[in-house]
């Protein structure tokens, strides 16, 4: 837990000086120097933007899920150093592409959550990447964060398993908190990667048994099996 921490307050002095003192900025791809942000204009164009979304319906539900790219080539490296390599600057990049969706999409949402972990998985890694995408986005939009999903029992790694597999792997695996605070709303959940949208959708299926109105998902990448 303690490393993470560390490298997090060593992101937000970063960010809080760039402000005070008008910092140059590194693209965190070339190391060539930018205005204003982490990653240049040339090293964006190797993000294989995602145009289509999923649409899932199952049980009389309805789940659209939205992605910035493809899992391929930047967008992977930006993913696997946030998860792997509590690089913070990675949540920002990934955060602003995924605003950016939004706001393309003309995504409307009450509230903002996250796809969760299991408790051990959270104590292993430190800390939630799908949470700090989700809280990022809901202080620049200015829209409530609620932290209203759990995940009640530990699965198999999706990686290796096929498309029936993967939705037998992860069935009854989330459950609703807080759920007074989901009642009647627009949910938007975030999530780092999607492939057949079993997760989302299961976490989706249970807000919406449970009192939500609408619910969306947004990731950051898509893949396939």
């Amino acid at each position: 837990m303690g490393r993470w921490i560390i490298e997090f307050i060593k992101y937000l002095l970063d960010c809080v000086l760039s402000v005070l003192y008008c910092r140059e900025y590194k693209c965190i791809e070339c190391g060539n120097y930018v205005e204003e942000s982490s990653i240049c204009n040339e090293c964006s164009k190797k993000i294989k933007f995602c145009k289509e979304f999923i649409r899932i319906k199952k049980n009389n539900n309805e789940v659209i899920c939205y992605s910035v790219s493809y899992y391929s080539n930047l967008m992977v490296k930006l993913i696997l150093r946030l998860k792997y390599k509590s690089d913070f600057v990675c949540a920002d990049i990934i955060s602003s592409f995924m605003i950016k969706v939004i706001q393309e999409n003309h995504i409307k949402f009450d509230s903002i959550t996250f796809i969760p972990m299991t408790r051990k998985a959270l104590r292993k890694r430190g800390y939630n990447q799908s949470r700090i995408l989700a809280k990022i986005i809901s202080d620049k939009l200015n829209v409530e964060l609620i932290d209203c999903l759990k995940k009640v029992r530990e699965t198999k790694d999706q990686i290796g398993l096929d498309g029936n597999s993967r939705w037998e792997n992860l069935f009854l695996s989330f459950k609703i908190k807080n759920s007074n605070k989901i009642l009647g709303k627009n949910i938007l959940i975030i999530d780092d990667v999607i492939t057949t949208g079993a997760t989302s959708y299961y976490c989706a299926e249970e807000l919406l048994n449970n009192g939500a109105k609408k619910v969306k998902v947004l990731t950051a990448a898509k893949t396939s099996i």
